[in-house]
């Protein structure tokens, strides 16, 4: 197959997204070497897309959040169980989602931090007393 080539046909039945999701996730598990400490910069005009998670340079070399995949997958579920979806609706129902899950993650880390903080002031039952009362309202 090395010597073969190829036609419009058989590139046009290559299923690119598949290949590359595939070695995107052989590559999640690959060591890489530790990198040497950058130097301080002013900022403009510094490419961080190698440190940035978020960035397509990192998904695409295996590092990234893992937001293209979370977004494949809310998408694909989105449009098999919702009738008459689109891209739009589903995207607009995946951010309401995301942000949905971020604030109430913010909340909880919130409410265990002023359970620990009062639990180290004031003991054990005052810490149950205020979370209850905090549930309360």
């Amino acid at each position: 197959m090395l010597n073969r080539k190829f036609t419009n046909a058989d590139i046009n039945q290559l299923d690119w997204a598949r290949r590359d999701r595939a070695t995107m996730l052989r590559s999640l598990h690959a060591a890489s070497a530790p990198r040497a400490p950058r130097q301080a910069s002013s900022g403009w005009a510094t490419d961080v897309t190698g440190n940035d998670p978020r960035s397509v340079r990192a998904y695409l070399a295996g590092k990234g959040d893992l937001r293209a995949t979370w977004w494949n997958l809310f998408s694909a579920v989105y449009m098999a169980v919702v009738p008459a979806a689109t891209l739009t609706h589903a995207m607009y129902a995946f951010h309401r989602f995301h942000h949905a899950l971020t604030i109430g993650r913010l909340t909880f880390a919130a409410a265990v931090s002023a359970t620990a903080a009062d639990l180290e002031r004031d003991g054990i039952v005052t810490a149950v007393r205020n979370s209850v009362a905090a549930t309360e309202r």
